[in-house]
């Protein structure tokens, strides 16, 4: 289970999704409180808490909610998830973005197929609590919010996560249907300018990223960290580079390269393409989630 920036939103388009009022989720664009969403791909649907508004930006793979009063945030995030492996990948530390983490106060509570307990954040630019809640449904699809408020929101922001998980329904997984072409119609060069490509796997008490910040002047930065704990050994690895990049190709499929300052060269093959992470941008068939660079001029 990867709980932090899984392939959630891999959305197909099915015009009957809103003949029962359900609204099914698209990127780019912003869903007020009481909207009821659903996500085929993923079977799942969930109405979004009164008081809440949020959305998905283009090429994320999670959904981030807002209170009117800015004091809360909810991450959703959805994916496989095994029941026997739940409980251990919730007791660990788990990364949110470069520099915020969190990690558990205590034991991660369950009933059912329900989990559930406090963390406390790391890296946070001011005073905040975190909750974390996750509820295995069928057809092995699992959906866990990560929430993170200010201390006096904290407990409006539990009983919002609460509603929300209450609303949250399962059905069958809906097959997207994808043509040979994904519809990637410019150079690669100029799609990924500005961009940041990032990887996450999670598994177990492991996890692995990779971040690729491509700067418009043609420069990048890059951050990696490998992070293993408890069964496997506690442990982790660290590390980056920068210097220039380039990318060749047009379409579906191209060419990524990485001149690092210390004279070596990465190359990867980058596609455009419906994988097992859903329809997105790969590397060397790695699954890399595609967003606006915050690191870049």
């Amino acid at each position: 289970m990867n709980i932090r920036f899984t392939a959630l939103f891999v959305i197909v388009s099915l015009p009957l999704s809103e003949i029962f009022g359900q609204v099914e989720l698209k990127e780019n664009v912003r869903y007020e409180g009481s909207t009821h969403l659903t996500i085929p791909s993923l079977g799942i649907s969930f109405v979004v808490p009164t008081g809440f508004f949020g959305g998905v930006s283009p090429g994320s793979p999670f959904m981030v909610l807002t209170d009117d009063t800015n004091e809360i945030s909810i991450i959703i995030t959805a994916d496989e998830m095994k029941e026997e492996t739940v409980q251990a990948d919730l007791q660990r530390q788990i990364s949110i973005d470069e520099g915020l983490s969190i990690s558990p106060i205590g034991m991660v509570r369950k009933e059912g197929k329900r989990w559930w307990g406090e963390y406390k954040i790391e890296g946070a630019t001011q005073d905040m609590k975190c909750y974390v809640e996750v509820k295995l449904g069928e057809y092995g699809i699992g959906a866990g919010c990560i929430v993170m408020a200010l201390p006096s929101a904290f407990e409006r922001a539990k009983i919002a996560t609460g509603n929300l998980l209450v609303s949250l329904s399962f059905s069958a997984p809906v097959q997207s249907q994808v043509s040979s072409s994904s519809g990637m119609d410019q150079p690669w060069n100029d799609y990924l300018k500005g961009r940041s490509l990032k990887y996450f796997y999670t598994q177990g008490d492991f996890s692995d990223t990779d971040f690729i910040h491509l700067c418009s002047d043609g420069t990048f930065t890059r951050s990696k960290s490998t992070v293993s704990g408890g069964s496997t050994g506690t442990g982790s690895m660290w590390g980056g580079d920068q210097g220039t990049w380039q990318a060749t190709g047009k379409g579906d499929e191209g060419s990524l390269t990485l001149n690092n300052r210390d004279g070596t060269v990465d190359q990867f093959r980058i596609q455009y393409r419906e994988g097992t992470k859903g329809l997105g941008v790969y590397l060397n068939g790695y699954r890399y989630y595609s967003e606006a660079s915050t690191q870049c001029n």
